[in-house]
Order: structure tokens, then sequence, then C-alpha cells
């Protein structure tokens, strides 16, 4: 597998895009702290005024600015960690906690199944986007800039609710993904050579499953992503939402949230009518290079796997060796006994 990967361009290009992009955006929160620029007037060298913000793209401002000065490339920059981080924990999350519970119940008989299914069937009905909004408005929305809650505290508590809302559809697809393997031929010989639970999941199930879950990672990585910019369509930007005289304004410079906030700002008469197409192209280009590093490395696996030698132990390669040396397999092989030596 890091052979193929060594040799693959694609996802090099992937991956020093992606950490490059993180890089820079810890170093501005390292040593900057989490600063953006800010230039409410353009001026010519000699003194002379040009444009106020919203500033079009130039050589100076890359992107331009937003209606209160931010650069828009700094802010990119800044919150490519928050996108990035948000929905890699939130996918893990949701996966790591779905196969505590999907993994044992697969193992039990059909008819626990059933019911289980009968029970979280209702919330695969229910769009998430409301649920969230239900559950987060009350909380995330603030009047008073005064009174907003510590910065850690909005954040777990978000994250919290977008990885409980995810689990029960992905513990029902995990169950009947481990159910059907647990159907084949090779797994019933397991257990009917007295493999425990443990020892058919560690040996059978992992290695089958690897590939399935890095789609399921992906899957996950962009539900999250489009949870967030629902959300933030709605008003409710991560990590929580002020209400101040000019509108409403996001925490954190978090890609889904500047969408949003931009969005609702929307006006033909100035270059803030392509404002919310910055932080959109951005996490367009998230998905695609997202997907594209993923998919690398499934590829990478499932080749893999078809390389694997087969291992055998030492005393069955003595076996064999020993079958293949007798001239005719079927002789019988002479054997010392307390009989001979009388």
């Amino acid at each position: 597998m890091r052979r193929t990967l060594m040799k693959d361009p694609v996802f090099w290009l992937c991956l020093i895009l992606l950490t490059g992009l993180l890089l820079l955006s810890f170093g501005n929160t390292i040593f900057r702290d989490g600063q953006v620029d800010q230039i409410s007037n353009r001026y010519a060298e000699d003194g002379t005024f040009l444009a106020t913000s919203p500033l079009k793209p130039s050589s100076d401002q890359w992107l331009g600015t937003d209606r209160s000065g931010n650069d828009l490339f700094q802010m990119m920059i800044e919150g490519f960690k928050w996108t990035i981080g948000i929905c890699t924990i939130v996918a893990i999350s949701r996966m790591t906690l779905s196969l505590v519970v999907a993994i044992p119940l697969a193992f039990r008989n059909a008819r626990v199944n059933r019911y289980l299914k009968l029970i979280l069937d209702g919330f695969l009905v229910l769009p998430l986007s409301l649920v969230s909004l239900l559950l987060l408005f009350s909380s995330l929305v603030f009047m008073d800039s005064t009174v907003v809650p510590p910065l850690f505290d909005r954040v777990s508590f978000e994250l919290i609710v977008l990885i409980l809302l995810g689990i029960p559809s992905l513990s029902l697809y995990l169950i009947a993904e481990t159910r059907q393997l647990l159907n084949q031929e090779f797994m019933i010989v397991a257990q009917t050579l007295g493999g425990s639970p443990w020892y058919r999941f560690r040996r059978h199930i992992w290695p089958h499953l690897v590939p399935t879950l890095t789609i399921v990672f992906m899957q996950q990585f962009i539900q999250t992503l489009m949870l967030l910019i629902h959300l933030s369509l709605l008003g409710i930007f991560f990590a929580g939402t002020v209400n101040l005289y000019e509108g409403v304004m996001p925490t954190i410079f978090e890609w889904s949230s500047m969408f949003g906030y931009y969005y609702n700002q929307f006006s033909a008469t100035s270059w803030l009518n392509h404002m919310f197409l910055v932080p959109l192209i951005g996490l367009a280009l998230i998905v695609f290079f997202s997907n594209l590093f993923m998919s690398r490395l499934e590829r990478a696996f499932r080749f893999r796997q078809q390389l694997k030698p087969i291992k055998l132990s030492a005393s069955r390669a003595q076996d064999e060796a020993a079958a293949t040396s007798m001239v005719d397999p079927f002789t019988l092989v002479a054997r010392n006994s307390r009989h001979d030596s009388d």
C-alpha cells in the first residue's frame, strides 16, 4: 500500500494541497493570533481616495474585502482548519460510535435487529437540518454580544449534536453490512470451527469493512459539510450567531458560516453580489479534493489486498514440503515403536 501511494502523483497533489492549507491556517492562528487584516478604504500613492469597502480583488487583496473591510483571502486561510477539523471530527466520531453499537448488535439474532430497525427507522425520515435547527437555535443565537458563552462550550455542544444526529442511520447501515458478511460461506465456516465473535471480527470482518469505511467516512464528511451549509443559510452559524444592529454575523471564520453570512447579504449594486462565491468555490474544492484523496487511499488498499501473499504456518509448510518430496504420496511412513525395538 505504501509503495502504491508513493508512486501516485494524484495522491501527493491532494496531500500537499490539504497539508499546505492546514499549515497556513494553523500558522495564522499561532503567529498572528488568528487575526485578519481590515482595510476600510483604498488610497492611491498620492493619498487620493479610491474606494471604500467592500473592495474588489487587487494585487494587495487577492480576493477583495467584505463590507467590514476583512481581507477575504486571509479569512479563507484562517477558516480552513475549522471547516476541515469540524467535518473530520464529526465523521470519525460517528463512525467510531456507530461501530461500537453496530458490531455487537450484528452478532445478535435477527429478531433483535428487526426490533432495532423498527425503532431507528423513524430517524431516517427526519430532516437533519430541521432537527439541528430546533436543537441549536435556542443555545447558539445571541441577542447581546456581551453574554456569549466561551468558545469551547459552544463548539463542544454543537459537535455533540452533529455527532449524535448521524449515529442512528449509520448504525443501521453498518449492522446490515456486517450481517451480510456474516452470511458469507467463509464466515459460516469460521463460526463452525469455533471462532469467537472477536476473532471473526478481527480476522475476517474488519479487513472487508475497511474499504467500506473509507467510503462511509467521505459520505459523513460531505453530509456534515452540507448540514453546516444548510444551518448557515437558516442563520445558525457554527459556534454561534450574534444579532447586531446591522444584522447577524458569525463568531468565527468558518467557511460554511461565511457562505451563509455573505449569501444573506446578497446585493446587486456592488462587488458584494459576488462575495458569497468565494467561500462557495472553496467548499466545492474541499469536496472535490477530499473525494479524490480518499479514492486514491481506497485504490491503494484494494491493490494491496489483491497482492497480499498467502502465509503458511511453519508446521503446515513442513507437511506440504514432505508430501511433495514423496515419490508416492500414499506410501506408508515407517515409525519406530516399542514393538520394533523388542
